[in-house]
């Protein structure tokens, strides 16, 4: 459990809806409907059936204790995690611009990152549930719901990932091209583009904490249920 606590990262969801709103995203939770409205908007009349099924799930198998690989599953997170931040602080080191800075090869960049991030949590994501199923009835049935609410979000949330890029060219651009002249301040031209590399990897860190949170629920049910199995 103390490789687990080590990689919660808060309110990850708050933090990257904060991190957006400052790059002149529209944000107006108040005007929001309520989160269970909001949820059953995502769910067609074959989603409930799916959703039903995996509620009344029941394994064939006995199962067997998966705590070794819970606990390896979270090292495992937890290096992935430290790998990732690694190199997402070193995003924009190997762009070398010339003349004009053009934002195409930092989107593309940031653009490669994020499909690692994505990539390196659905890997995981899988890898729980996988062990979930094989463990006892309990975290079997909790494997079926997740996978079902995954697939049945998959294409609101990769829409809404999505949109993170193009808030960061609105950015590009905004810190490019400033409203104001600056008279000469004795700072350097390139302030602007490391500001904008800033931004880029903190949203790229926000984005990380929020794909990695089920991963993180789901192992922290792991834990609880090994724990207060007899």
């Amino acid at each position: 459990m103390t490789q687990l606590a080590s990689v919660q990262s808060g309110s990850p969801h708050a933090r990257l809806l904060q991190l957006l709103a400052n790059g002149n995203a529209a944000h107006k939770p108040d005007t929001l409907p309520c989160f269970a409205e909001r949820l059953s908007r995502l769910f067609g009349l074959g989603d409930t059936m799916v959703l039903d099924a995996a509620i009344a799930f029941r394994t064939r198998q006995p199962g067997t204790c998966q705590q070794p690989v819970f606990d390896r599953l979270t090292q495992e997170l937890a290096n992935t995690r430290r790998a990732l931040i690694r190199k997402i602080n070193s995003y924009g080191d190997d762009i070398r611009p010339d003349g004009n800075v053009e934002p195409e090869p930092y989107l593309n960049a940031w653009l490669v990152q994020q499909r690692k991030v994505a990539a390196s949590s659905r890997q995981l994501r899988d890898k729980v549930r996988k062990a979930m199923k094989e463990h006892n009835q309990n975290l079997a049935r909790l494997a079926e719901l997740d996978s079902v609410f995954d697939h049945t979000m998959a294409g609101y949330t990769g829409q809404c990932f999505s949109h993170i890029s193009k808030v960061l060219e609105q950015r590009f651009q905004a810190l490019q091209t400033p409203s104001e002249p600056t008279q000469n301040t004795g700072t350097s031209s390139g302030d602007w583009l490391h500001r904008y590399c800033e931004d880029a990897q903190n949203l790229l860190l926000a984005e990380l904490d929020v794909r990695l949170e089920p991963v993180l629920g789901l192992l922290e049910a792991c834990h609880n249920e090994v724990t207060h199995s007899p």
